[in-house]
Order: structure tokens, then C-alpha cells, then sequence
């Protein structure tokens, strides 16, 4: 059930209050939105989190998340060392060798008790890391909301203790679409940083003693990656076997999931993932109030329902056949077979980011789309930056005359908090449109960032470029959009830098970028909605 103004048929509470409004992975980030918008928002990030934004720190994305509007932000690490603690008592208080599996993957839990319900009560009896952190928020901040961003739902189905929950995808939209990216952000903390280091725990939320007592195959530990390797262990203890504990997980490590990319770049992610890890603390880097009760039976689940064979079908088409147009099937969802995981996903249970043959597919349509901004379709700062570099060189070489725009919204910032993002949203898609549709086709467009914009006019009279400059400033000068009692306008300084195409002169883009970067302050200082060229013969500096 995703947030809504309505009331849970479940409970009858008001929602978002009501705790079975959790969003799932899937996400609906206006609902979020609005849970962060009503104050005391409490974040969780995994470790891995520092990957999926890199080459930005992780005190910048923990600055970005503040500046988005969350109230604070916690290291999922904290969860793992509160479940480390109880696996570590589990182990010490197992007279001989039993059966455990480990339980900090809500994948492998929903799995176990959907697949495999004879195995649920072998099931660690202990909650995910995260939920673990979730218990211990709930307990010191009772009146907070808490989201959780990472690559899973942040527990097994049924847990309420989380508010909300997104991909580090949707994340990473929420923060651009609030003007707070992380590689925006100043590199040093203004609070008290969020505490990441570790003491019992590694990652994952397994004693680092545990691992270390025992090799990874014996009679009292078993090593397991991938989920098919379970119906070996029902067989076995149907036959009475006590297996010992079974560390078993869908894939190596959270960074070897498919939404984070390639295998093959999974050394490199560990690479970042070890340059952000803090030493390890010589003592408890949190206490657990008494009455923090982190324990739970997991019960086997009923069988899911049927699906709609037409949304069973969509979901399959999105995946992809195999090049014999069979299916994939290779369990790397944590699903047996596509047919499943399409169930999970119409059923709002998974996600399709973890299927890495559809993550394959969204790979090539990213390199195809990379070039633009997805917020206004216009070119991107980095497509601009390539550009830039081959029209600077062939003005260089050919004497053509360049023109760079320089976009800034006057009051913008104003009025997106006086509205809302949402509606500072639409106001950039309508500016978008009307330079897009004012410039030649040969000309290029870009989002320079926030609420910039840039031009290159190629190849264009100085006369001419001042005419499209101020025919932009027209066009976004008669903008209208309707907001709560009454409409919302807005205007635009533009800076002009124009090189003339001498052949003895040598451009580069810094030249022509702090030309009309300077520009751009003299007309917002001259009141703004206007537009400010060079005096005409002369060339950018």
C-alpha cells in the first residue's frame, strides 16, 4: 500500500500514520515527499550507499540528504551491530550443531516462507539489520518518521516498523528534484556525522567473531550464494540432518546486486565501498536501551495470489527472452523462475531493478539517454561540457563565430519553496520548452543545473543571437502556470558572450563560460528579465 489521504482497509488508521502504509521499493516519491515535508523525517542508508553516489563523499550525501529536508541520517551499520550482538549470543547459548539460516535478507526470509514454509522455523529468529535500526529509532524518536533507501524492501513482508522505503535510484531523483545533489554539497559536516564505524558486526550484520571461529565450511557453518542451494538444505533436514548455521544470501555481498551494475565491476564497487569505511571502534558504537526487543518468529506465508496473465506478460516482456527466446530463469532475483519473479513484481512484492538482464537493458537506454537531462529533456551539463569542447575547437580552427546564453531564473528559488518542488518542476520543463522551441535544431540546449540554462548559438550574427536571447526572455516572460489561487510567472536574466571568429585569437570554454556567467550578474543586478550583450566587434576574454 503506498501513502495516500485515505484509511487503511487493514487497520482503519489514518495514513500515513497507519504503519501498514509502508511504500515498498518501488516507491512513490511524493508520498515521500510528503512524509519529509511534515518534519521529523528520519533517514537510513546502507553502507553501500557511498557507491551508488560516488564520486560524491559520504559527507556530501549525507549533506544533501539534510538539505533535502530529512531531519537526520543514520548508517544501516548501526543495525548491523545491534543483530551482530543477538547472532553472537544465538551462537554462544547452541550447546551442539543445529540448524540456523541466517536471516538479515529479507529476500532470503520472504523466500524461505513463501518456497520452503517447512524451513521458516529454522529461520534465525532474529530481524533484519535494518528493522533492528528501525526499533531502536522508533524507541528514541516514537513521533518520527523513518524512511530507508537501498537496493531491498527494507524488511520481510509484514514489518511495519518503517515508514516509506526507496531505491537509492529514487533517492538520487528525490535529492536532484529538491536541488540538493550530493556533488553540490560543501565536503565538510555542519553536525555531528552520522556514526558508521563498526565493532561486532561485518557487513551484513554477522559477528566478525563468529565468522572468524569458524572456517567457511565446517559441521557448524556453511557458506551459501544463491537461492537454488535451497532445496538441497529442505532436503536435508527432512532427513533429520542438523546442518549447523547456514550463512546463505541471493548474491556475494549487497554490491554484487544487479542494480548496482556489471559483475565484472564488482571489485571496483569493493574498492570504493573500503575507501569509505571508517577503522574499526575499539568499543560499542551504540547502546541498546533496555526493552529493545530485536527477536521475532518467522511464520510461513500463504501462497501468493494469481495474477492477470496479461500483467504477468508485460512484466516478461520488460525482462527479456534469452537468445532462444526462453526464458532467463538463472535465480539471481531470488526467484526460481521469471514466471515468479513477473508474480512478485505485478504483486508489488519486488522490484524489477533486481533483475539483471532488465538492468541490462536499462544500462543501454541510460547510455543512450545520458546525453540529456531527464527533468527537461535538454541536453545535460556533462553532454554540454563535450560539446562545448568541439564547438570552441572549431571556431578555433575555422574562424566560425560562437555564441553561449546564459540562463539564470529570476526568483526561482522563491517560489519553488513557496509552491513546492513539484511545481518548480514544471516551471523548468516550460522554460525548457520555450528555448527549445525558439533556437535553430543545429543549435545546443543544456541544463546547466538548478535553474541555469545554456545556449551555444553556432555559426550566428551577433544581431541575430541578441534577437533569439531576447525572444527567449519573451517566451519565458509569458509563462503561466496555475497555482493555489491564482497563476505563477517567470522571468529570466540572460548573458550573452559572443566570439567573432578571429582566426588570431585562441577561445577556450572557460573564456566563453565566464563571460557570460559575468554577464548574467549584470543583468540580474540591473533588476533581472533582461538581457546583457557584449558591446557589439568584441569577442569573449
Amino acid at each position: 500500500m503506498q501513502i495516500v489521504d485515505s484509511t487503511c482497509i487493514e487497520c482503519g488508521l489514518c495514513v500515513p500514520a497507519c504503519p501498514h502504509a509502508a511504500i515498498d521499493v518501488l516507491g512513490d516519491l511524493a508520498g515521500v515527499e510528503k512524509v519529509i515535508d511534515e518534519g521529523r523525517a528520519l533517514l537510513i542508508l546502507p553502507s553501500e550507499s557511498v557507491v551508488q553516489f560516488y564520486p560524491s563523499t559520504p559527507e556530501q550525501l549525507v549533506n544533501a540528504c539534510l538539505e533535502a529536508g530529512f531531519h537526520s541520517v543514520f548508517f544501516e551499520s548501526l543495525g548491523d551491530e545491534l543483530v551482530a550482538e543477538e547472532y553472537l549470543q544465538l551462537w554462544n547459548e547452541a550447546d551442539e550443531p543445529s540448524t540456523w539460516i541466517r536471516s538479515t535478507s529479507p529476500i532470503v526470509v520472504d523466500y524461505v516462507r513463501t518456497r520452503y514454509p517447512e524451513l521458516s522455523q529454522y529461520l534465525a529468529p532474529i530481524v533484519t539489520p535494518t528493522i533492528a535500526l528501525a526499533r531502536y529509532l522508533r524507541h528514541s524518536f516514537p513521533d518520527a518518521s523513518i524512511i530507508y533507501s537501498g537496493l531491498h524492501s527494507a524488511g520481510p513482508e509484514g514489518c511495519e516498523e518503517v515508514t516509506a522505503s526507496l531505491s537509492l535510484a529514487e533517492l538520487a531523483d528525490l535529492l536532484e528534484g529538491r536541488f540538493a545533489e550530493p556533488s553540490r554539497q560543501p565536503y565538510a559536516l555542519s553536525i555531528v556525522p552520522p556514526e558508521s564505524r563498526r565493532y561486532l558486526s561485518t557487513a551484513g550484520g554477522l559477528p566478525r567473531q563468529m565468522l572468524e571461529e569458524q572456517r567457511l565450511t565446517s559441521r557448524a557453518f556453511m557458506k551459501i550464494r544463491g537461492l537454488h542451494s535451497l532445496e538441497a538444505v529442505a532436503w536435508a533436514v527432512r532427513q533429520g540432518k542438523s546442518l549447523g548455521f547456514i550463512d546463505i544470501l541471493p548474491f556475494e555481498g549487497a554490491l554484487d546486486h544487479p542494480a548496482f551494475g556489471p559483475r565484472d565491476e564488482l571489485f571496483w564497487r569493493r574498492g570504493i565501498a573500503e575507501l569509505a569505511e571508517r577503522n574499526r571502534a575499539t568499543g560499542p558504537v551504540i547502546q541498546r536501551p533496555a526493552g529493545l526487543d530485536l527477536w521475532v518468529s518467522y511464520e510461513p506465508k500463504a501462497s501468493p495470489p494469481e495474477v492477470g496473465e496479461a500483467d504477468l506478460q508485460a512484466v516478461l516482456d520488460e525482462i527479456g527472452t534469452a537468445p532462444g527466446g526462453e526464458p532467463w530463469d538463472c535465480g539471481a532475483c531470488g526467484h526460481m523462475t521469471c514466471r515468479s519473479f513477473a508474480g512478485a513484481v505485478v504483486r508489488g512484492r519486488a522490484a524489477l531493478t533486481i533483475c539483471p538482464y532488465y538492468m541490462v537493458r536499462q544500462y543501454e537506454c541510460i547510455a543512450r539517454d545520458a546525453a540529456h537531462d531527464a527533468l527537461t529533456d535538454l541536453y545535460s551539463y556533462r553532454a554540454l561540457q563535450e560539446r562545448l569542447r568541439e564547438e570552441v575547437a572549431r571556431a578555433n580552427r575555422t574562424g566560425a563565430t560562437l555564441a553561449m546564453l546564459f540562463m539564470d531564473l529570476d526568483g526561482f528559488k522563491e517560489a519553488n519553496d513557496r509552491f513546492g518542488h513539484q511545481t518548480g518542476n514544471e516551471v523548468l520543463r516550460a522554460v525548457a520548452r520555450a528555448i527549445r522551441d525558439t533556437i535553430r535544431s543545429t543549435d545546443v540546449a543544456a541544463r546547466f543545473g538548478g535553474d541555469e540554462f545554456v545556449v551555444l548559438l553556432v555559426n550566428a550574427e551577433l544581431e541575430g543571437v541578441e534577437r533569439v536571447a531576447d525572444e527567449i526572455r519573451a517566451r519565458i516572460a509569458a509563462l503561466s502556470l496555475a497555482v493555489p489561487n491564482g497563476e505563477l510567472g517567470v522571468t529570466a536574466s540572460i548573458g550573452i558572450a559572443y566570439h567573432i571568429g578571429a582566426r588570431d585569437t585562441v577561445l577556450t570554454e572557460d573564456d566563453l563560460l565566464a563571460e557570460a556567467d559575468a554577464a548574467v550578474y549584470i543583468a540580474k543586478a540591473q533588476g533581472g528579465n533582461r538581457v546583457h550583450p557584449v558591446r557589439k566587434g568584441e569577442y569573449a576574454r
